[in-house]
């Protein structure tokens, strides 16, 4: 699916299905917004089958990869879960993208993860039932960031998810970290922390205060990752979101001591309160 790319991936992705008429290209339509997220929910309606998986453009799957994912379709799942490796550079070399797959979890233990922002899969990782990804409204389009949290977050929470995880299998996709992933500039971390209000605000509007208490590594996150654009409005939409935070029991220990470092302690952004947040966010399940 081509979101209006002006190199020569089209042409690139048409060679591909002369070659072989099971690969298909498609154009975003002009009346969809563009994005990832529509794209992908495009051609999950076009699709003519009965599972998907997520790949971008810089990921790979492995030449094993749907041979080994087979082993899920007999199981009737809604979301069977895969390995993933990263790689920066050359593809062999690789590791786990995540070391928390567990076939002892279940959808709960998941979720909880996902809410607290300690990612357990990419989204390359899943194969997803066509029926159940547009049941839950697949990609949320007006996220343009966390949208790979938010829509396992609402998988997750669906009472009827049949799901399994898979960590005994090898590796079957790739996620490729390039500079783009590494090098932020300030106008990126604006944007990155806004989406990040925006994707706290849709889980506090679907699941409640409840579900949005267990959001707090996260916010530990924005606090850190994103200090050097964070103003007097942002701590005013935190105090908003988490109105009762200083008072709820439930609420992280970790949260409460980077919510202090930065509000009474180092009130200006720096390289030392940043080396304490993130240090902070690291330890955070040892804190808690």
């Amino acid at each position: 699916m081509d979101d209006g790319s002006n190199d020569t991936s089209v042409e690139i992705a048409k060679a591909f299905s002369k070659l072989d008429s099971r690969f298909l290209v498609y154009t975003r339509p002009e009346s969809l917004p563009k994005g990832a997220n529509s794209c992908r929910n495009h051609g999950a309606t076009l699709a003519r089958y009965q599972h998907l998986i997520f790949l971008d453009a810089d990921d790979l799957l492995t030449k094993e990869a749907l041979a080994i994912r087979a082993v899920a379709l007999d199981e009737e799942l809604d979301l069977a879960i895969f390995r993933t490796g990263k790689f920066t550079n050359q593809p062999s070399v690789h590791e786990d993208f995540s070391t928390q797959l567990n076939v002892n979890f279940g959808a709960s233990d998941y979720l909880g993860q996902f809410l607290a922002y300690q990612i357990p899969w990419h989204t390359s990782s899943g194969m997803w039932r066509k029926d159940f990804f547009k049941k839950i409204g697949g990609f949320d389009q007006e996220l343009q960031r966390f949208q790979d949290v938010e829509i396992h977050i609402r998988a997750l929470a669906s009472p009827s998810l049949r799901l399994m995880v898979y960590p005994e299998y090898p590796i079957t996709s790739l996620y490729r970290k390039s500079l783009y992933h590494t090098q932020v500039t300030l106008e990126k971390r604006r944007l990155i922390l806004d989406q990040g209000f925006v994707f706290l605000d849709k889980i506090k509007n679907q699941f409640g205060q409840e579900m949005l208490g267990k959001t707090y590594p996260f916010l530990v996150y924005l606090l850190f990752r994103f200090e050097e654009v964070f103003g007097n409005s942002d701590y005013q939409k935190i105090m908003k979101l988490y109105d009762s935070f200083k008072n709820d029991r439930s609420v992280s220990q970790s949260f409460k001591m980077v919510w202090w470092l930065h509000t009474e302690v180092l009130k200006r952004p720096s390289k030392i309160r940043k080396l304490l947040s993130f240090g902070i966010f690291k330890c955070g399940t040892f804190i808690d």
